[in-house]
């Protein structure tokens, strides 16, 4: 069964102010698993920390509805280019996983995954955790909601967005530490060919 896609005026008119909602009620306890409380402390007189605040719930706000818009125009333009084998194309998990890891950063010098193992009907199973999960499940869960609720879609994975904004990161460093190793002479020569 194909979703409907929203139309733009629901995305940027009706959705901010949703996404707004639910995360505000979710605000104290996403500043902390942000880490942003750890940084500042919490907002009990602290100027600073209740600006910082509103500015997460702001800036997360942004990314998830810019994460739908780039989902909707990913999937119209595969529906105008007629039926095709396979999925369309993903656009929402690399633009939230690098999106929400990017605020996670800011307060946390690392994020790491944890597996832990747990029983699920009387079997063993690993399942994800840690501080960066925890944070990615509550930013995401307003969109998760409008995801199953409105567009009968299933819900994005947080394990999954853990796990890419990880791996990409990994990438990023490994790519840096390549040029790092390489003489400057090379550097530089590498940077006049590629131009």
């Amino acid at each position: 069964m194909e979703s409907q896609l929203p139309s733009p005026s629901y995305v940027w008119g009706m959705l901010p102010v949703r996404f707004e909602i639910e995360l505000t009620r979710h605000k104290s306890e996403i500043c902390r698993l942000c880490g942003l409380w750890e940084e500042y402390g919490s907002d009990d007189g602290n100027f600073n920390a209740e600006r910082e605040e509103y500015e997460i719930i702001d800036e997360l706000t942004k990314i998830l509805v810019q994460a739908v818009a780039e989902d909707a125009e990913v999937r119209q333009i595969s529906n105008s280019r007629g039926p095709r084998a396979g999925r369309p194309g993903e656009a929402m998990i690399p633009y939230l996983a690098h999106a929400l890891l990017s605020v996670y950063l800011r307060y946390h010098n690392s994020g790491g995954r944890k597996s832990v193992a747990t029983s699920v009907d009387g079997k063993l199973k690993q399942e994800e955790a840690g501080p960066l999960f925890e944070f990615i499940k509550a930013a995401i869960e307003p969109l998760n909601r409008y995801l199953t609720n409105n567009l009968h879609r299933r819900p994005l994975s947080a394990s999954r967005l853990a796990r890419v904004a990880l791996s990409e990161r990994r990438w990023i460093v490994q790519e840096l530490e390549t040029l790092h190793k390489k003489a400057p002479e090379e550097v530089a020569r590498d940077n006049v060919l590629n131009r």
